[in-house]
């Protein structure tokens, strides 16, 4: 096969999606539906997407909306991007198993210590804040090490701050206590978690009703942006599937919508470019490179220098030397710079003679005292 023209960098690959973000396939519906020639798909780094509309044989797909269409679109976008990503966001980084089952093994494929460890974090922190922000962060259950703020709001829960400032300890309620409250308080997320689910949903299927796109009988950008957020959801076998259980047992007609979209949009069928990624400098390779050897240090090849350039530099050395000689006969000729050798043996003799007359003084003193 020949090599491809045009080359979608995606993030790594969620089986059995070639994507594990919901931006990346859109691009790679987009791309499938553009009709762009001998196209393929990579896993890179993470980064943005060039302009499509730069590419070769690019036929935009909502050239046949009107004016008023073109507006509709925009402000479903943006309901979806407020309202839905959110929630898909939620399901793939927060709601417990899904994020350390699957998540973050998606994100560490080809990536190498550090990478590895520090950038599924920052992606994952980046999603946090948002979730915390609208309140679905922890809702339905929490993952392995996000309960500490948990864990310290219920140290403080057994404890009944009474008059004066007195701390009284909770009365006792079993062993099972805390597993009953969590189950609670669980089962209560799921449901909030589901309300919100509906609440979002149920105005994008109306919307859509029995058409088999929103527009007209061809998709256009704003089907593929609801099918990336879909397709992220239906599409993977989730550990915990409570999202997609809710769209296929409540909205049939979102589930026929993307089935629909799927088989427009082999994803799957797009050919796959190997991953290029740079050498990673090993731990040994880093630490020799702060002592550099002779051998490792590149010796710049001796050009032969000519009659007219050695002439030069031997003037110029020539001029160096006689600056020197004349600067320092001018310090030794305006005495800014002597030398005094006889002066410094004449003080040392007299501090000499000086503390042999004083040792005989005090001899003297001595005896007359015992006389």
């Amino acid at each position: 096969m020949s090599s491809p023209t045009t080359i979608v960098h995606l993030s790594p690959p969620l089986e059995p999606l070639p994507a594990s973000d919901a931006e990346s396939l859109f691009f790679a519906s987009l791309l499938c539906l553009a009709n762009v020639p001998e196209a393929a798909i990579s896993t890179a780094d993470w980064g943005l997407n060039n302009d499509l509309s730069s590419l070769e044989s690019y036929s935009n797909p909502d050239d046949f909306l009107s004016v008023d269409e073109e507006i509709d679109s925009q402000c479903w976008k943006a309901y979806i991007q407020h309202h839905i990503v959110d929630l898909v966001n939620h399901t793939l980084y927060s709601l417990p198993p899904n994020y350390s089952s699957m998540t973050v093994k998606t994100q560490c494929k080809g990536l190498t210590f550090p990478q590895n460890q520090y950038i599924p974090q920052r992606l994952r922190s980046l999603v946090k804040s948002r979730l915390e922000f609208v309140g679905l962060w922890g809702l339905g259950g929490l993952n392995i090490g996000d309960a500490i703020d948990e864990d310290r709001k219920r140290s403080e829960e057994q404890f009944i701050v009474g008059p004066g400032g007195t701390v009284t300890p909770r009365a006792w309620s079993g062993w099972r206590s805390g597993q009953e409250t969590e189950k609670r308080r669980r089962k209560w997320g799921e449901q909030q978690l589901e309300a919100r689910i509906k609440t979002a949903l149920d105005p994008i299927s109306r919307r859509l009703g029995n058409r088999s796109f929103f527009f007209s009988d061809k998709p256009s950008t704003l089907d593929l942006v609801l099918y990336s957020q879909l397709t992220l959801i239906l599409k993977p076998t989730l550990p915990n599937p409570l999202f997609p259980n809710i769209i296929r047992k409540h909205y049939p007609s979102l589930v026929a919508f993307h089935e629909r979209l799927a088989e427009l949009i082999p994803l799957s069928e797009m050919p796959l470019q190997a991953q290029s990624l740079p050498k990673q400098v090993t731990w040994r390779e880093t630490f020799k490179s702060w002592f550099p050897t002779p051998n490792s240090v590149v010796q710049p090849a001796k050009e032969v220098k000519t009659s007219k350039q050695r002439k030069m530099e031997r003037g110029r050395w020539l001029w160096f030397t006689a600056a020197g000689l004349s600067m320092v006969t001018y310090l030794f000729a305006s005495g800014i710079v002597s030398i005094n050798l006889g002066e410094e043996d004449q003080d040392e003799t007299e501090w000499i003679e000086v503390d042999d007359e004083k040792e005989e003084n005090d001899v003297r003193s001595d005896e007359d005292d015992e006389g």
